[in-house]
């Protein structure tokens, strides 16, 4: 990046439950989403400033990270209209690299890949962190090694060449046999 070139964090500080291990500030949810639209709103009004205020900055968008918390909390009609703000408020002609962290694979399907990548986002985190399905449910992840794959491929069929998965060493009831396994998946 040059001096005048800037990478644009989005944060969505929601989760459906609380993993074990993590240290991110974010509430959890569950199924009581009703602070996910005045938060949404909130955030779509300040992408607008934000968005007014980089237009005569002379600074250019070479990144943006929508980043969590777990974004794909968000409904595929809350994240259509963040994705359209984001579009409508900030000059993405020279943006390298957009990405969504789908986080949990319980949180995608393909109506919401396909909406993400539709709407410019052109690369997808997916982060399984294991593929031991034990090492999940100590974590506090209800997912399962096969909704990794499951979304992975959901991934790939909505579009995304850019696919990345996260894997974290060391988490609880996890070995070096367990993780070399999440590794060979």
């Amino acid at each position: 990046l040059d001096p005048n070139h800037i990478s644009l964090y989005v944060g969505i500080p929601f989760c459906p439950t609380r993993c074990a291990y993590c240290s991110f500030v974010s509430r959890t949810i569950g199924k009581r989403t009703e602070l996910l639209e005045p938060y949404l709103e909130a955030l779509l009004k300040e992408l607008r400033h934000t968005g007014r205020l980089l237009a005569t900055s002379g600074k250019t968008v070479r990144t943006i990270y929508i980043g969590g918390g777990t974004p794909t909390t968000l409904t595929s009609t809350q994240m259509e209209t963040l994705l359209k703000c984001i579009r409508e408020s900030f000059d993405l002609s020279r943006c390298i690299e957009f990405t969504v962290e789908g986080g949990r694979p319980d949180t995608l399907d393909e109506d919401k890949l396909r909406t993400i990548f539709e709407h410019g986002a052109d690369r997808m985190s997916i982060n399984p962190q294991t593929m031991e399905d034990h090492v999940l449910r100590a974590c506090g992840r209800p997912h399962k090694a096969a909704d990794v794959l499951r979304a992975y491929s959901e991934a790939v069929d909505a579009g995304f060449k850019a696919i990345n998965m996260d894997l974290i060493a060391g988490l609880p009831q996890d070995n070096f046999d367990g993780f070399k396994r999440s590794l060979d998946s």
